[in-house]
């Protein structure tokens, strides 16, 4: 038995020694926590065995370059430069909640991308800025 905290740098640790810079190694570990809270372990931290492989692999990028690359007032297209999934979803929401807030509804679809973790992660920083 494990307590949360533990997972948590445990993880954070993990994904940094793979080079994932600090910031983005907390944003991982933060929705693979939440994943194993929630009960959906096979999102939490039995994936990181699968991203290890995938780095050693060099099949994901722990340095990316996330950028638009189209969009309207209330739509966007994010290009993930395969990136970890969690980062790029984590943007892509971040940009949905803006879009949101300026034009009223916020869309934002995301390409060159990896597995993201629990969907739910990403409707709850919207339920965080009143946004459903």
């Amino acid at each position: 038995m494990y307590t949360k905290d533990f997972l948590f740098d445990f993880t954070k640790r993990v994904f940094m020694k793979m080079g994932c810079s600090e910031t983005d190694s907390v944003i991982i570990a933060d929705v693979f926590l939440a994943a194993e809270l929630r009960g959906h372990a096979s999102h939490g931290m039995i994936r990181i065995k699968d991203y290890h492989e995938l780095w050693k692999a060099g099949r994901i990028n722990v340095n990316p370059q996330i950028k638009v690359v189209h969009e309207t007032p209330s739509t966007a297209v994010v290009d993930g430069d395969n990136a970890v999934g969690m980062i790029t979803a984590r943007r892509s929401m971040e940009i949905a909640i803006e879009k949101a807030r300026s034009a009223g509804t916020g869309w934002v679809a995301a390409c060159n991308s990896n597995h993201f973790g629990i969907a739910g992660y990403y409707a709850m920083m919207a339920l965080s800025h009143d946004m459903t």
